[in-house]
């Protein structure tokens, strides 16, 4: 995924959190990982894994492809 696309999908992780109204730390520590590393993912300067993607949907109750 180049970082474009990892924009993309974070934003859409964020637009969809925000949307199901989960703070970013609750939200960080729901899917296992840190607000920072969130913040990372949202801002598109890291990288999602498909298992982290995984959990992040089935937290949002949406599928996968959504973000994708």
């Amino acid at each position: 995924m180049n970082q474009e696309a990892s924009l993309e999908v974070g934003m859409k992780i964020k637009r969809w959190r925000s949307f199901k109204d989960y703070k970013q730390e609750v939200f960080a520590r729901e899917i296992g990982v840190s607000r920072i590393m969130l913040s990372r993912y949202e801002n598109g300067r890291s990288q999602v894994s498909i298992v982290q993607l995984q959990k992040i949907a089935m937290l949002l109750d949406i599928e996968i492809s959504v973000l994708l």
